[in-house]
């Protein structure tokens, strides 16, 4: 039996190996091997939800489910199955969600939107997505970033065919202002010498997770979605 000390020096062992502190070259290297890493949030959490598995129900062999969807083929996620009991409709219309998007479907562009009474279970959902980035491995993203942005957004437009052939991948978005500047005054434009870091997810410290607390619909306070003050 493995004891505290193995178990702590495992954990150790494999954060390590996920840590990475480099120049964006670098990162080139480790995306031509391994494509993946470059994943869009919706793709990162569809793939998290997945690779726990899936089970496809048919209802017409089951009595009880069939009183309950009717004749429906019915998946149930591994990923939800010790927290949600009776709500694999919604589920299954949440995942088809995160998987149109992550194929860069008309969802990738849209909001995900949980509408329900109270008690349906719509913050308990939310809390189960966020402990699975928490969970899931780290992104890479550019040094000193205050969005932690996707490295790619360093390659210029006239050359991004080139790199999207190379490296089997597409690149979408663009540099924020802060790195643009410090592109141009820091690096002088060579963007292969821009430092990349691997970054994780924190609910706790707030990093890569946005918690806005609840307040009445009606009458909401801009307060707790900026610092910024905006009167003349």
């Amino acid at each position: 039996m493995m004891d505290f000390s193995a178990i702590i020096k495992k954990d150790r062992e494999e954060r390590k190996k996920q840590k990475f502190k480099g120049t964006f070259l670098d990162y080139l290297e480790i995306l031509k091997e391994n494509p993946s890493v470059s994943m869009l949030a919706h793709q990162r959490m569809y793939e998290r939800i997945m690779e726990m598995g899936v089970e496809s129900i048919n209802t017409e062999e089951n009595p009880r489910l069939r009183r309950i969807y009717g004749n429906e083929l019915i998946k149930r996620y591994n990923f939800f199955k010790d927290d949600f009991f009776g709500i694999d409709k919604s589920l299954m219309k949440m995942v088809r969600y995160f998987h149109t998007a992550a194929m860069k479907g008309e969802e990738s562009r849209q909001v995900l939107y949980l509408v329900g009474p109270v008690g349906a279970g719509k913050s308990s959902l939310m809390e189960v997505l966020k402990r699975a980035l928490e969970m899931g491995s780290p992104v890479y993203t550019i040094k000193g970033c205050p969005m932690r942005e996707e490295p790619l957004h360093l390659v210029p437009k006239h050359l991004r065919d080139q790199f999207e052939e190379l490296l089997g991948i597409k690149i979408e978005g663009d540099l924020c202002p802060i790195c643009r500047y410090r592109l141009k005054h820091e690096y002088g434009g060579e963007f292969e010498k821009v430092p990349v870091e691997t970054v994780d997810f924190s609910i706790r410290s707030r990093k890569g997770v946005g918690v806005v607390p609840p307040v009445d619909p009606n009458n909401q306070d801009t307060s707790v979605l900026t610092k910024l003050d905006i009167r003349a």
